[in-house]
């Protein structure tokens, strides 16, 4: 039967409630313990050590609502395991591992409880062994790994394929990995990597130059260094890149430059707050309006017009974040 709550002198209890009790009674079979209220617990005698008296204090949890002889259900035996859940509890996350107790399976896949929680393993998150066995763990303790969690509902999504896969070494996104290239299309190639896991190399992370196929920048069956860019929780979909183990054109150029350098350049966007220079050197620079004029207000396009020359010189680089700012020597005439 399922537990409901129950109260005993307006004290309520509820299933998994760890209390302290008073030992009152030692019989053959059960152990009488007072846990407040007008009524008392029990628990099996065999639970009980040999070092606990009448009157002593015990720990004891609520397993059950009240039995033919008017006692709360107890247990003593499962209370340290207990803690120990209630404890795993607080730190329980995605990606952590526990233990839970299946009680139902249905044709979705298996069905328990973990400290109040809810727990569902997909049968799509159970490795292939786990799912022909299934009809095995019913009423079974069965460890698995976090994929999910709901602390307001009480939920938790788990899986035992992700502990089959953590047994092999995983990978993290910035980890540099060697690879073989085993499936090329036009816009993607798929890596066969060291560890044994499958990766897709984008063709927009294959190069810094453009390209029309990735086939120009990688070989089918070779082996290359990639860099992994992204993962999920079971590493079934991994991203790695090339060009990010790759010096970009631009940083060479951008560690080229310095404040004071002259350039030229030709006039591509115009915004409110400037114009966008393309330098004959590849690099886009900001003319801030309000640097490259004498005016107070100036709209940008009182001083520049689209598709026109101008010179100017490096009034502030950003190599980071790959910005450069000029002053050009064009100055509209104040009218």
């Amino acid at each position: 039967m399922k537990m409901k709550d129950f109260n005993i002198n307006m004290t309520q209890y509820n299933r998994g409630d760890i209390i302290t009790g008073t030992i009152v009674m030692i019989g053959e079979k059960e152990v009488i313990v007072a846990i407040g209220g007008l009524k008392e617990g029990a628990f099996p005698r065999e639970e009980l050590e040999p070092s606990f008296k009448i009157g002593d204090a015990i720990l004891v949890m609520v397993t059950g609502t009240i039995d033919d002889k008017g006692c709360i259900v107890l247990t003593h035996a499962d209370v340290n395991k207990a803690l120990e859940d209630k404890e795993k509890l607080k730190n329980l996350k995605v990606g952590t591992e526990f233990s839970f107790k299946v009680n139902d399976i249905n044709n979705s896949g298996l069905h328990g409880d973990f400290m109040g929680y809810r727990v569902f393993l997909p049968f799509s998150q159970c490795t292939a062994q786990d799912y022909m066995n299934r009809e095995s763990f019913k009423d079974r303790e069965i460890t698995a790994i976090v994929i999910e969690l709901n602390n307001i509902k009480k939920s938790i999504v788990c899986s035992t394929k992700l502990l089959e896969n953590n047994q092999t070494t995983p990978v993290e996104v910035g980890d540099s990995v060697e690879g073989s290239v085993i499936k090329i299309e036009e816009k993607y190639a798929i890596v066969l990597l060291r560890n044994g896991a499958k990766a897709k190399l984008s063709i927009s992370d294959a190069s810094h130059t453009r390209i029309n196929n990735i086939s120009e920048v990688v070989e089918l069956d070779h082996e290359y260094l990639f860099k992994v860019l992204e993962t999920n929780l079971d590493y079934s979909r991994i991203s790695v890149g090339l060009k990010q183990l790759q010096e970009s054109p631009l940083d060479k150029i951008y560690a080229s430059i310095n404040i004071g350098d002259e350039v030229c350049g030709e006039v591509v966007k115009i915004l409110p707050v400037g114009a966008v220079i393309k330098l004959d050197n590849g690099l886009s620079a900001l003319a801030v309006t309000k640097d490259n004029s004498d005016r107070a207000n100036v709209a940008t396009h009182h001083i520049y017009k689209l598709n026109t020359r101008v010179n100017g010189y490096i009034s502030h680089v950003d190599r980071e974040r790959k910005r450069l700012n000029i002053i050009t020597n064009i100055k509209k005439e104040q009218e």
